[in-house]
Formats: C-alpha cells, sequence, structure tokens
C-alpha cells in the first residue's frame, strides 16, 4: 500500500456506511468497540503510521450511518484504489469503506456545511424481521397528521435546547433547521422522518422523534410539543425514540 514517504502531508476523504447495532458510537472510547477505534486500527496497519480522523457525524451508539465522511491527513504515499481494497480487508462487516480520495489541502470532514439524518418507524401490528434493526417498531396506531405538523415546528433558527440531555454541555443549543419532514414508505409499512441542519445537539433527532410519536399517539398535545421548544428544557418534552431507527444519510460540503 506503502511505497515511499511523501515529502509533505496529503489529506484524503473516506465516505463510510456501517451498521451501529454493535458500536458503542463513532468516537473511540476506552474498552469499547467503536467506528472511529476500528477505522483508525485499520488505517495504521495500510498506512504504517497513526493518522488523526475528522468526522462529519459523531453517531452515538447503536446508529448507523449510509453516508458517513472521515478525513486525515497522512505523509504516506497513497493509491486510493488500493487504500479502498486494503481498509475493508482489514475492518469488520458491519463497516465498509465506500470511495477514497485525495482532497483538498486541509479538508476536515467536520466542516460539513449540513447534514441529514432519517429515521424510520415500523408501522404494521406485525412485528417486523429482516428490518428489526434499523426501525422502532411503534406499538398501536400512528395519527400522521400530527407527526407533520410538529416537524414543520422544527424548521428555522431556534434554541433546541428541549431536545437533548446534554444542553447544559453546549456553549450555545441554537441549531439551523433547513429541512423537517415525514413521508410514508412506498410500501406502507414505514413513517419516514428526514431532518437537515448545520449541525445537531446530542440525542436531537431521537428526542425529536420521540416526542413527535408522543403527540401522534396521544400522550403530548401539539400546543405541548410547541410550548416544551421554546421553554427549552429536556423534561417537557417527550420520550427518545430508540438508536436503532436513525442513520445518517447525507453530508453536503
Amino acid at each position: 500500500m506503502v511505497g515511499h514517504r511523501a515529502e509533505s502531508k496529503a489529506w484524503y476523504r473516506l465516505d463510510l456506511a456501517y451498521d451501529g447495532s454493535a458500536f458503542g458510537g463513532w468516537a473511540k472510547q476506552p474498552g469499547r468497540r467503536t467506528v472511529e477505534g476500528m477505522l483508525e486500527e485499520a488505517l495504521a496497519v495500510a498506512l504504517r503510521e497513526r493518522v488523526c480522523l475528522s468526522v462529519a457525524g459523531r453517531t452515538d451508539a447503536g446508529v448507523h450511518a449510509l453516508a458517513q465522511v472521515a478525513s486525515f491527513a497522512t505523509g504516506a504515499a497513497v493509491e486510493p484504489e488500493r487504500l479502498l481494497l486494503s481498509l475493508n480487508a482489514l475492518l469488520p462487516p458491519d463497516v465498509a469503506v465506500q470511495a477514497v480520495a485525495r482532497a483538498a489541502d486541509g479538508f476536515a470532514a467536520r466542516a460539513a456545511r449540513a447534514r441529514t439524518y432519517r429515521y424510520r418507524l415500523w408501522l404494521p401490528n406485525a412485528r417486523p424481521v429482516f428490518e428489526a434493526p434499523y426501525v422502532w417498531d411503534v406499538r398501536g396506531p400512528v395519527d400522521r397528521s400530527p407527526l407533520e405538523e410538529c416537524a414543520r415546528l422544527l424548521v428555522g433558527r431556534r434554541d433546541f435546547a428541549a431536545l437533548s440531555p446534554s444542553a447544559r454541555l453546549y456553549h450555545t443549543c441554537v441549531r439551523d433547521v433547513t429541512a423537517a419532514a415525514w413521508s410514508i414508505s412506498a410500501d406502507g409499512r414505514e413513517a419516514v422522518f428526514e431532518i437537515t441542519a448545520g449541525s445537531f445537539l446530542h440525542m436531537m433527532v431521537r428526542v425529536a422523534v420521540g416526542s413527535m410519536v408522543d403527540v401522534a399517539q396521544g400522550r403530548l398535545t401539539r400546543e405541548q410539543f410547541a410550548e416544551g421548544l421554546a421553554r427549552g428544557e429536556r423534561a417537557a418534552m417527550g420520550c427518545t425514540a430508540p438508536a436503532r431507527g436513525l442513520a445518517l444519510v447525507a453530508v453536503d460540503y
């Protein structure tokens, strides 16, 4: 993979997909199986040096990615196609590198302009089988109209402290959500929520989805949902949706 040392460092972009079910999230943590940890180890073998990764979305434990982006700088001489093959031979089956490309000097994956997440609700009374690791099997009827009305309240620039249990850790919880909408899958089995923003708070999408489902099933009113957002208190919102239904599906630069 490495023929010689380059005279100076070059930057590279990795496009990744992974099933988050058995990962403790993206970020390295002692004693936990994480995507970053696995990828760094694979890169260390392939490049014969350790690199520091930047990432577009620091997904939590159990959250999936269809379109994650990571980047690194290295002094090794890299052939992108050979590195792609090497990494996929070294990585476990639940994570794959989809593309390797030379990037502009100084490129950092974390500097993405926008990220899009998708959440999948399972609607039929019969529980899912093959889809189970990737959907929230919601028991009981789900009224679609309140879902759509609540989603519209999320669009715009505002303080989203109410949607994170970790709001106190942020300098500001103001985020700019450019799109948020529900749709029904072609086969009618899933309600699918997609949301796009420049960045997200910890668990922001999962708390939003859980709270919207609480409204759709009558545990919260639409007025309480709106008031809870305005108050900025997590306790005023609904439940937190399970991680398994969430996936990072697009990153824009």
